[in-house]
């Protein structure tokens, strides 16, 4: 799991926290151990009506096999992923998400086709409850196990700049809409990925912490959700997304797609503030569908990003100024993977990307399938 955790101040705080109160009335962003993390209520305040949500719903954990696994956390520190919970009301959890999930579920179960056909809003709930869910998560966990009262993995104060997608999160108790319907508050970006029978090789997740972006892999599906880009990244034409979109992708290409994804998206944002109608059964956030999605590359800078995800330095991966990729030769021809066996290495060749970046190169790893080139891919 790679987490980025440049963190800013946003026009959420003042945005949404006044929205909460003014519109809504309830269903507030609260902080505690104690408050629902979805709408604020006070699990102490009656019996019952406490339990917990899975940041990574059960049947996800159950049908890739990770119950018993465990990913790396901020603070380096190991925790499983059934124990990435976070505190809710049960209405909340039995009723509202459960729907979501048992939809999301189904469309997993079917395949790649019908999970892009998921409408829009569900993915918009299930993608952004993952994402809020884990850093509302780890605003509880210390920076440093030895000191359980001392900084904590999440400042409590980032979760206030969030304050908009919890706002929008509402939307699963039919309290929020958005106008137009399509394409909503959330970019997807579908691909489709190769499985694998090992089950750390079937799930990978990334996110940022700055930015409301997050990618997660689940066997074959592969999506990365920019959570508040009102869809002004879908239309993108960037020649290495066009091409992945048309394969079935190796874990370390994924990386590649998201890396792209993500630098782009960091450049190119815009933390607007938009006007709100309605309340306080029901409120409707209003939004203009046409804005461009504009940025120029830097391959330097791209590339940076890029090594941070395949956990190499960047260095390994430029030549000339220019940034590799595992997509696309000097050609423009795709690289296609035939399974996860298959080494991506270094410009140089001297190290695997990830998910081979620590591994030892023996000389018989070194005659099995991979590919590497001397040459880097023009953006």
């Amino acid at each position: 799991m790679v987490r980025s955790c440049e963190l800013e101040s946003r026009s959420d705080v003042r945005h949404g926290r006044l929205m909460h109160k003014q519109l809504l009335g309830d269903r507030l962003q609260k902080f505690g151990r104690d408050d629902c993390f979805l709408c604020g209520t006070d699990l102490s305040a009656a019996p019952g009506i406490r339990t917990e949500e899975h940041v990574f719903p059960k049947w996800l954990l159950q049908e890739l096999n990770l119950w018993h696994h465990s990913i790396t956390q901020l603070n380096g520190q190991l925790a499983y992923y059934r124990r990435l919970k976070v505190p809710c009301c049960q209405r909340c959890n039995g009723e509202h998400l459960s729907r979501v999930e048992a939809r999301i579920k189904a469309a997993y179960l079917e395949g790649p086709s019908a999970f892009r056909e998921l409408d829009r809003r569900d993915l918009f709930i299930w993608l952004g409850k993952i994402y809020y869910g884990i850093i509302y998560r780890e605003s509880h966990e210390p920076q440093l196990v030895r000191e359980q009262a001392g900084e904590r993995l999440v400042p409590a104060d980032h979760l206030k700049t969030l304050s908009f997608h919890h706002f929008l999160l509402q939307s699963v108790a039919d309290r929020l809409d958005w106008f137009p319907r399509f394409p909503g508050p959330a970019s997807f970006h579908f691909f489709e990925c190769l499985d694998d029978e090992d089950p750390l090789r079937r799930f990978d997740y990334m996110d940022d912490l700055g930015t409301p972006m997050l990618a997660i892999r689940i066997g074959r599906i592969g999506i990365v959700g920019v959570l508040q880009d009102w869809g002004r990244s879908e239309n993108v034409q960037q020649p290495h997304l066009v091409a992945a979109r048309e394969m079935k992708l190796h874990p370390t290409q994924f990386r590649e797609v998201y890396g792209r994804l993500k630098y782009m998206t960091e450049i190119a944002w815009r933390d607007n503030v938009h006007p709100t109608v309605g309340g306080p059964e029901c409120v409707t956030v209003l939004y203009d569908p046409a804005q461009e999605f504009r940025g120029e590359v830097d391959p330097g800078e791209q590339a940076r990003v890029l090594a941070s995800l395949w956990g190499v330095s960047p260095q390994a991966i430029t030549k000339d100024g220019m940034g590799m990729s595992t997509i696309c030769d000097m050609s423009g021809s795709p690289l296609t993977a035939p399974d996860h066996g298959l080494i991506f290495f270094s410009l140089d060749g001297s190290t695997g990307l990830w998910p081979a970046n620590q591994v030892e190169l023996t000389e018989e790893l070194l005659k099995s399938p991979c590919i590497g080139t001397d040459s880097p891919s023009p953006d």
